[in-house]
């Protein structure tokens, strides 16, 4: 993965419109899970409360606005070319029916909710808009829960790497806290798992006790 912090530097004052396009490129296409995203935009809020010139106002609206074009773009991808994708002998090594199923048990399990979980998870902020397109979900349902989606990933982490920049112990310690928000940005969806995990152990529970 690419380092953040260079790539915002190597930016200058276009730093804001970089970060939104490899924001774009990285929810958009499978091709760029490689880049960052939740780091990327946390030392983005971080540097525009301390380095850069550019008001927050201007830079919240921009960075959720290419959260959401990428996984529209993902989503038409799947809705338009999955079926056709699916119906060749040769099946892509995404695209196959194993990882189709899978894609509809997670929706099953989860909902909407797991369109706005798979923000926070690397890879899944590609994969989940692109499954749900080629299980035909309603586009303006998915656009509902794409914004909330955006609005929680890329407006909160820009605004909490912003509120924070000022901090001396996050300016003298950028490395750690990075380590630190990579590392929860990854627990939502294991939050979810165990929450559903211990419903269903509650429910047991229950229907044995009425047996």
């Amino acid at each position: 993965m690419l380092d953040p912090q260079a790539l915002i530097e190597s930016f200058g004052t276009l730093a804001v419109l970089g970060s939104a396009l490899i924001l774009f490129i990285e929810t958009a296409t499978i091709l760029g899970s490689f880049l960052p995203g939740d780091s990327l935009i946390f030392i983005l809020g971080i540097t525009l409360s301390t380095t850069l010139d550019f008001p927050i106002w201007l830079a919240v609206p921009i960075i959720i606005g290419s959260a959401i074009a990428g996984s529209q773009v993902g989503y038409w991808t799947g809705k338009k070319l999955g079926p056709a994708v699916l119906k060749r002998r040769k099946r892509n090594f995404l695209l196959n029916e194993e990882n189709i199923a899978k894609s509809h048990a997670i929706i099953d399990k989860y909902g909407p909710r797991a369109i706005v979980l798979a923000r926070f998870i690397p890879v899944l902020r590609a994969l989940v808009p692109l499954f749900v397109g080629v299980m035909g979900m309603d586009s303006k349902k998915y656009f509902k829960y794409n914004v909330i989606g955006a609005l929680l990933w890329g407006g909160g982490l820009l605004i909490l790497g912003w509120g924070l920049g000022n901090v001396p112990v996050v300016k003298e310690h950028v490395e750690l806290w990075i380590i630190g928000f990579v590392v929860l940005s990854s627990l939502p969806l294991p939050f979810e798992i165990a929450r559903d995990y211990l419903k269903r152990k509650k429910a047991k529970k229950l229907l044995d006790s009425q047996n």
